[in-house]
């Protein structure tokens, strides 16, 4: 849990894409030490929010429901294939994919605001298999009040929201983003 708080009120980088602009801008941002006393007092008043649920077509045709993933833990990563920092992050989330599956992990990748056969041309140019849903119209991102590409957010095997981050991410971060379904 206390991965959670701090994550939420500490970035140690925030890199993203503006979808309005769809240009990247990289801002780095220092790590404030928090007391321990404020940390606990922070804790204690999290309350844990469910995911909205929603329902998207996949690549294939089929629909997607987030709501049919409970049991396993989710990592939902929104992108864009115009964005460069999501185009950089796409393999380490195949990785993560890919080394976590057996362990009930699904990635699923929401790229928002394009057609079908651009996504399906990115995905088979970069050699990529992950789960990806469209979300043509933002109706999806603008529920969770995605700003910036990419955006990756952490919903347990009971539908809870625990976390998420805007900007690009590495593959240790993502590992680290794993680690929050080991504390639940």
């Amino acid at each position: 849990m206390k991965k959670i708080i701090v994550l939420l009120l500490i970035a140690s980088l925030l890199t993203g894409c503006s979808e309005k602009a769809k240009d990247s801008s990289v801002t780095n941002t220092t790590e404030n030490t928090q007391e321990k006393s404020y940390e606990e007092s922070l804790k204690n008043n999290i309350k844990k929010i469910m995911a909205p649920d929603f329902e998207l077509k996949n690549l294939d045709g089929t629909t997607t429901r987030l709501s049919d993933l409970r049991g396993k833990n989710v990592i939902i990563n929104f992108w864009a294939t115009w964005c460069g920092f999501c185009v950089e992050e796409m393999p380490d989330l195949q990785k993560l994919q890919n080394t976590y599956k057996d362990k009930d992990l699904v990635v699923l990748a929401i790229n928002v605001g394009e057609s079908k056969e651009v996504v399906e041309k990115f995905m088979k140019d970069n050699n990529l298999d992950l789960e990806v849903v469209l979300d043509e119209d933002s109706e999806v991102s603008n529920i969770y009040g995605v700003r910036s590409f990419p955006t990756t957010l952490v919903v347990s095997k009971d539908g809870e929201a625990l976390g998420s981050h805007s900007g690009m991410l590495t593959y240790e971060q993502m590992e680290q983003l794993y680690d929050f379904f080991e504390e639940e």
